[in-house]
């Protein structure tokens, strides 16, 4: 479990419309520099099991590690073009509040929690974000 590079926390949402910066992420795919594409989950186990209070448990993970998170997405990332890319449940943070060293601990602790619910197909990927209120 280490740390991402700068490289790859700058460039590895390229492709994507905000390119947001990458805190963590649980995936050990080694990251290939391609341009990712965003799609909805559609009907994903973790879709029912996150609305029946696992999205609360993973609240309290959040803020007991004092996580400055702005929004949790379930969604497919993967390379541009390709059919069934994999889910994703994708953490916003505040940026500049969390470091990769804790974000890699917050995306495995997560993960964790994900594989207490049967849910072990779907790795966590944290990026900064900020909330725009309208």
């Amino acid at each position: 479990m280490s740390p991402i590079s700068e490289e790859e926390a700058k460039y590895y949402y390229r492709g994507l419309p905000s390119c947001p910066p990458l805190v963590a992420r649980t995936s050990t795919t080694p990251w290939d520099r391609q341009d990712k594409e965003l799609m909805p989950a559609g009907g994903h186990a973790l879709c029912k099991v996150w609305e029946d209070g696992l999205d609360l448990k993973a609240f309290d993970l959040f803020e007991s590690r004092e996580v400055d998170w702005t929004s949790v997405d379930i969604v497919r990332i993967g390379p541009e073009g390709e059919y069934r890319n994999p889910v994703i449940l994708w953490v916003g943070v505040t940026p500049g509040t969390l470091s990769h060293d804790d974000g890699l601990v917050v995306a495995h602790k997560c993960k964790e929690l994900l594989e207490e619910h049967d849910i072990t197909d779907v790795d966590v990927e944290i990026r900064e974000s900020r909330h725009i209120w309208q």
